[in-house]
């Protein structure tokens, strides 16, 4: 099931090249205009949206909330479109359309700017001038629109799986290139595959009806699927109107279950494994608690191992839901999946039972994969790293973590921490109190000598001995006064953190 995204400035050849394919493998075709003609019709206000990226830097709550139902408008396009079949989309940012999801071929598509020109100055009748300045223009908006809506750089080359440059290619050999790529191996749907465009689907849905319901269309959620399941945050501001959450989402198709969280913003939790009852779950909730959030888990597979026996939900004969597992064909007599999901189910479990659920889920990969998985739904106030690449060796682990951290504040613009900092950089235990009874009495001391040698200390600053050494009272004052500050911020830091202030 070949799902190809094309990507292609406007005025160029992408729209020919997708028709072409479309045509020649009977795959059907959908474009953006098609989305957008929808999203006005569904009420969406998309060119106010794209208005205000283009002319201001700062977007309202309202605007926000737009771009998330325009994006989930189009993933349930893009998800229903090619649920039983295959798809050729065609857009000016298909390629960063339904993120983390393997299986699908991103193409770009590059055309020289006098070629566009051409094809500009015929469709809109425009001299060639004219013709050039307004492609310029529309070519930096849209570099906006895409930094905006979809958080990345529109010429990062790692989000393509494939480029073509028609500057010294036929639309004919471009059409065969992609037709071959795309039956390769590699860009086939695999069962971890669908259930993550499932999810996605029903993750749009449920934003869909919650936009449509009158109780709920000015709430901001944060709204995730994993399995059938429904996760969804809303702010304490809103719990009058949470009961309104489950009866907007009774009807919603491919639901099992609702989960809702009040949360001011939510943590992600990144590790290999998870234990309820280890000492990272105890500082993490009770981070969450001290702060109002929920906690959203990833389990990462960096090694890729588990992708074959992810367990999927299907649906058997009588409409009951069972799991099961991709076996390649070989069917085992046990009906055990034997599935080991590193204590992600149990967690979350615990975590709905404490009220600090934002859900979980794993993927498996590196830097760019968790990136993809978790962009669409940012709402996170820190990230936690926590036992990663444990296979690579000490070393090699720590630096890939770090990495992974950095990659991540870079993207997301969020504060990244590790496990083993959780203690000492937020919350407050013995180490803490020993640190802080040893500061207490420094900043005492501090203050004792200063007034106990107050004629001593007036007469280095301004006395007899300023006048014959000028040098020692400003090397004094530049020493004094930081570690007098140092010391004191000491204190009143560790005094916060007591009463939870951060």
């Amino acid at each position: 099931m070949p799902i190809v995204l094309i990507s292609s400035s406007p005025h160029g050849s992408g729209g020919e090249l997708a028709q072409n394919l479309a045509k020649k493998t009977g795959w059907p075709l959908y474009s953006r205009d098609q989305v957008v003609e929808k999203a006005h019709e569904t009420g969406i206000k998309l060119s106010r949206l794209e208005t205000s990226i283009i002319k201001s830097p700062v977007i309202s709550e309202n605007l926000a909330r737009e771009k998330n139902l325009y994006l989930a408008l189009v993933t349930k396009t893009i998800c229903e479109t090619a649920k039983n079949g295959n798809l050729v989309y065609y857009g000016r940012a298909g390629h960063l359309l339904s993120p983390g999801i393997s299986g699908l071929l991103r193409v770009g598509l590059g055309s020289a700017l006098e070629m566009r020109i051409e094809h500009a100055m015929k469709q809109l009748n425009l001299p060639q001038e004219k013709a050039r300045d307004y492609l310029e223009k529309l070519d930096e908006d849209i570099k906006k629109w895409i930094h905006y809506v979809h958080r990345e750089d529109s010429q990062n080359p790692l989000v393509y799986d494939l480029f073509l440059n028609l500057q010294h290619m036929s639309i004919e050999n471009a059409t065969a290139i992609l037709y071959e790529t795309a039956l390769l191996q590699d860009f086939k749907f695999t069962v971890e595959s669908q259930q993550k465009m499932d999810d996605k689907c029903l993750a749009a849905n449920a934003k869909i009806h919650l936009a449509d319901h009158i109780e709920t269309s000015g709430m901001d959620l944060s709204v995730r699927a994993v399995n059938g399941v429904v996760t969804v945050t809303y702010m304490p501001r809103q719990e009058a109107s949470a009961d309104h959450i489950s009866r907007a989402l009774e009807e919603l198709s491919g639901c099992r279950e609702t989960i809702c969280t009040m949360a001011e913003t939510n943590i992600l939790w990144i590790q290999e494994s998870f234990d309820p009852k280890g000492k990272n779950f105890d500082q993490v909730t009770q981070l969450a608690k001290r702060w109002g959030a929920a906690v959203e888990l990833l389990r990462l597979d960096s090694e890729g191992k588990d992708r074959s026996q992810i367990p999927v939900m299907i649906e058997n004969q009588g409409g009951s839901l069972s799991l099961k597992t991709d076996t390649g064909g070989v069917e085992d007599d046990d009906a055990d999946t034997g599935y080991d999901d590193k204590g992600l189910a149990r967690t979350v479990e615990k975590l709905v039972a404490l009220g600090r659920s934002a859900g979980g889920f794993p993927i498996s990969g590196a830097g760019r994969e968790v990136i993809d998985a978790v962009k669409d739904n940012n709402n996170y106030s820190l990230i936690v790293l926590g036992n990663l690449f444990l296979s690579k060796g000490n070393e090699t682990s720590t630096r890939l973590t770090r990495e992974l951290g950095l990659d991540l504040r870079e993207k997301l613009k969020v504060p990244v921490i590790a496990s083993g900092e959780l203690h000492s950089r937020f919350l407050f235990g013995k180490t803490q109190a020993f640190k802080l009874l040893g500061f207490i009495l420094t900043t005492v001391l501090i203050y004792w000598l200063v007034f106990t040698f107050q004629k001593p200390i007036l007469n280095v600053l301004g006395g007899d001995l300023h006048s014959k050494f000028k040098w020692a009272a400003s090397i004094g004052v530049a020493l004094f006064v930081p570690v007098v500050a140092y010391v004191y911020s000491t204190v009143t830091g560790l005094v916060l953190k007591i009463i939870d202030i951060d």
